[in-house]
This record gives C-alpha cells, sequence and structure tokens, in this order.
C-alpha cells in the first residue's frame, strides 16, 4: 500500500528479517569473493616443487570442487574412472590439523591414491585455502622419478 510515494509494510518484524538476510546474503558474496583463488596463478607459482601441475591444471586434469561431506565420498570413488591427474577438494574453515587426519586416514583407507593437503597458515608454497589433493599414486611416483624425486 502506498503512502506518499513508498510502500507501507505492515509487518515491522518481517521488514527487520528481510534486511538481515539481505545484510548477510552481502557478506556471504564478499566472504566467497575473497574465498575465490586463481588457480592458474597458483600452479603457476609452484612450478618450482611441482612442475607437471600447471602444465595439467591448464589442460583440464585438475578439478577443483567444494568439500562437501556428502558428496566427498562419491568424487574420491570416481576419480580411478576419470581423466584427471588430480581432484582438489577445498575446505574451507578447515584447520591442518583436520586435514593432516583426514589425509592420513584417507591414505590407509583407499591406498591406491596419494592424499595430500595443503593450508595457507604453512606459508611458502602453500594453497591460498585449506585443500586436500587426491592423485593417483602410481602416476604420481612416475612423475616423480622423472623429475629425479625420491621420497626417502
Amino acid at each position: 500500500m502506498a503512502q506518499n510515494g513508498s510502500f507501507k509494510i505492515k509487518n515491522q518484524e518481517h521488514r527487520r528479517t528481510t534486511w538481515q538476510e539481505c545484510v548477510a546474503e552481502r557478506k556471504r558474496k564478499r566472504k566467497k569473493a575473497q574465498e575465490e583463488v586463481n588457480w592458474a596463478k597458483y600452479f603457476a607459482k609452484i612450478r618450482g616443487v611441482c612442475p607437471w601441475s600447471y602444465q595439467a591444471y591448464m589442460s583440464d586434469k585438475i578439478l577443483v570442487v567444494d568439500y562437501s561431506d556428502t558428496d566427498f565420498k562419491t568424487f574420491a570413488k570416481l576419480f580411478g574412472h576419470t581423466e584427471h591427474e588430480a581432484f582438489v577438494y577445498k575446505c574451507l574453515g578447515r584447520s591442518s590439523e583436520w586435514l593432516n587426519k583426514k589425509c592420513d586416514h584417507l591414505n590407509v583407507l583407499l591406498n591406491h591414491c596419494e592424499w595430500l593437503w595443503s593450508h595457507p597458515e604453512h606459508e611458502g608454497d602453500s594453497t591460498p585455502i585449506p585443500v586436500i589433493i587426491q592423485q593417483d599414486k602410481e602416476n604420481l611416483e612416475k612423475l616423480r622419478e622423472k623429475q629425479g624425486y625420491f621420497d626417502e
């Protein structure tokens, strides 16, 4: 209902809820924008320690997805049936301790893959957001041998 060229809302509580939802949505969008990662730039940066990652990413051989408890097992099991060299699971809000424990568990449970993790608190070549990385163990070992890298 218009009153002096403006709309009058009968229920003030509804008005406050709508405003709060609007503010919350803006905060979510701002946070999402901060969490966006330029993966091409990141993989180019780490060429010294992982020379194959940039080319693999640029060839769509690395899939980057959001981690979700409900979807993770499905993605993890499908990995071997894809043409991807790696899956990178974005684990926003997870600690390095959580990532480490999760990867230790996965390296035992799904040992045909190598499960690695990275967290920005470790700086250096770490990812800008917390991630778990899934790679085929055999292929990764071949890539490492080509580069002269041997795990001690």
